[in-house]
Order: structure tokens, then C-alpha cells, then sequence
């Protein structure tokens, strides 16, 4: 009768090699012997053996073998438990090792929030030109991707410096401020960040701006363009980034940015990527075009200079 436990003395006295754990997980996966040597390239034989190799040095029958068929015992189902991470962290590996090789064709990837990236899409043909012949990848998202293993090449943070992380390059590159924008001067309704006003000093703004006026709130959007698509179509007025706001000459201002609604803007690059060739030219394009456009992104002039 097969083994359904796992003696914990035979795991100390002889620990499998990787290569059994891959070639077990490889039978799991294809069901069969046969199935795992043709993924692996080795014969059935030489798996089967292997496998015999595995049981005998963890102590425990792994496979009940019928007709055509293999089923995991319960000491099977246990080990491939704990080794399915193992191979999860393998597969990894040379993901995390390739963000550790230069590539000097590699795209520049430059990860941003919303409102930042549609700022750098505004000034797209600039930057291409200067990254020029590389190809720049556009990542808008919130979520902070990890520059050390290798999610992006460039990333824009706002708000406050990045948490100390000696692996960082970081520099302060501009401001962007916010203030409601909507199609009229005298709104009759609001459109709200979907976040929680207690947490989020946009939300909070916005509502005030609601309360202030006596009008109610029409629409929670969270997607920053989208919510200027909204308020364009005078659904109510928003929340905006100045540069966008003022450049549109369908909206109008309707209350100025809050001090606290000017938001520092870090561009951060990884000591292992920073001198390559490319992210080094996208890095210093980006900066250039945030101090040339200085006074629109603090809100202080009413249109974009330049933009492409």
C-alpha cells in the first residue's frame, strides 16, 4: 500500500536534486512518463528512472501506477505542494536575470499614472525624436511597478519622494498642478474622483467644490481621461491637471489649484539601467520637456507650448 506521509528523517538524510523535483513536476503536469520526457527531451525510460531515483530518496511512493494512467498518492500530493513554488521561483529567474542584461534595442519602458503619461503623449513626437531610432513603451498605471526586477525602465512618481532605495536614481523633474475645469462657468453639477475624500486630498477637493456651490455630484470617475471626456461634454466640472484644463479652450477654470494639489513629480531609473544608452536619452528628454513646460504643468499659463 503506498505511503501517504512524508518521513521527515529521509528528507533530512537525502535531499532531492532540483532536476528530480523538475522532472516529477513535469510527469504532474503531462500525466503521463512518456508526456514528461517528450517536454523534457529525454526518453521514458530515463524519466521513469528518475522518478524511482526520487521516491527512493525521499522514502515515499509518489505515483500510484494503473493501466495507462498515473495517480499522485497523498504523499505525491504533498511534495507537489511544496515544490510547485519551487518552480514558480525557477521560472523567475531568468526573467529577473534578463532585467540585468543590457539590451540596447530593448524599448524604453516609462511607467507614469494616468494624467502624467497623457501628458507625455501630448509631447509624444518630442520625445520620440529624442530617443531616437529607440522605441519608447507608454505604461500608464497607479500601481507602482518594480524598476529592481526589471517592469520598467522609467518611472514617474508624484506626490512625495520614493521611500529610500539605494538601487534608485531619483530626481525631482517638475510640479503638476490640479484645479475644476468644466464646460461652463457656473456648473450645475460635479464630477468626483471615485476615492474616499477622507483619503484622498483630490476627492476631498472635489467635494468641497460640491458642497460650496449646492450642487450635486453627477458621476463618480476614476479614470482621468475619461472624466475629462465627461466633463468636456458637460456632464459637470472635474478635477483636472492644469496643462490639460487651460489647453482646452471648451473648458474654463472654475476654481484655482489648491497649494496641496501641486504635486512634486520624481522620475526615477535603476542604477543597472541608467547609463544605457536609450533610457539615458528617453530620462533626459523627459526632464527637458518638464522644466520647459514648467508654468503650464504648475498651472500658471493657460496653454501648452509646443505640444505636439
Amino acid at each position: 500500500m503506498a505511503s501517504s506521509v512524508i518521513d521527515s528523517s529521509w528528507l533530512s538524510a537525502a535531499e532531492p536534486s532540483w532536476d528530480d523535483l523538475r522532472i516529477f513536476l513535469a510527469v504532474v503536469a503531462h500525466g503521463s512518463m512518456n508526456g514528461a520526457g517528450k517536454a523534457l527531451g529525454q526518453s521514458q525510460p530515463t524519466i521513469a528512472r528518475r522518478i524511482r531515483m526520487l521516491e527512493e530518496a525521499l522514502g515515499v511512493v509518489l505515483f500510484q501506477r494503473g493501466p495507462n494512467r498515473l495517480d499522485l498518492t497523498e504523499a505525491g500530493k504533498a511534495v507537489l505542494e511544496a515544490a510547485s513554488p519551487m518552480a514558480e521561483a525557477a521560472s523567475a529567474v531568468p526573467k529577473t536575470a534578463a532585467a540585468y542584461r543590457p539590451d540596447p534595442d530593448a524599448p524604453v519602458r516609462v511607467t507614469a499614472t494616468a494624467s502624467a503619461t497623457m501628458f507625455l503623449s501630448f509631447n509624444a513626437a518630442e520625445l520620440a525624436r529624442a530617443a531616437d531610432p529607440c522605441e519608447i513603451t507608454y505604461i500608464p498605471t497607479r500601481r507602482r511597478l518594480d524598476l529592481a526586477a526589471g517592469e520598467a525602465d522609467i518611472a514617474l512618481r508624484m506626490r512625495r519622494l520614493p521611500e529610500a532605495d539605494d538601487s534608485l536614481i531619483v530626481r525631482k523633474v517638475g510640479v503638476i498642478a490640479f484645479a475644476i475645469y468644466a464646460s461652463s462657468p457656473e456648473p450645475q453639477a460635479v464630477i468626483a474622483p471615485t476615492e474616499d475624500p477622507a483619503l484622498s486630498r483630490q476627492a476631498a477637493f472635489t467635494t468641497d467644490f460640491a458642497k460650496e456651490h449646492h450642487i450635486p455630484i453627477a458621476a463618480r470617475i476614476g479614470d482621468m481621461p475619461i472624466r475629462y471626456q465627461a466633463a468636456k461634454a458637460g456632464l459637470g466640472a472635474a478635477m483636472l491637471p492644469c496643462w490639460l484644463g487651460d489647453a482646452d479652450s471648451a473648458l474654463v477654470r472654475v476654481a484655482e489649484p489648491r497649494e496641496d494639489l501641486i504635486e512634486d513629480v520624481f522620475l526615477l531609473t535603476h542604477q543597472r539601467s541608467r547609463n544605457r544608452a536609450n533610457v539615458k536619452r528617453v530620462a533626459t528628454a523627459i526632464a527637458a520637456l518638464f522644466k520647459r513646460q514648467g508654468r503650464v504643468l504648475s498651472g500658471e499659463s493657460g496653454a501648452l507650448s509646443g505640444a505636439a
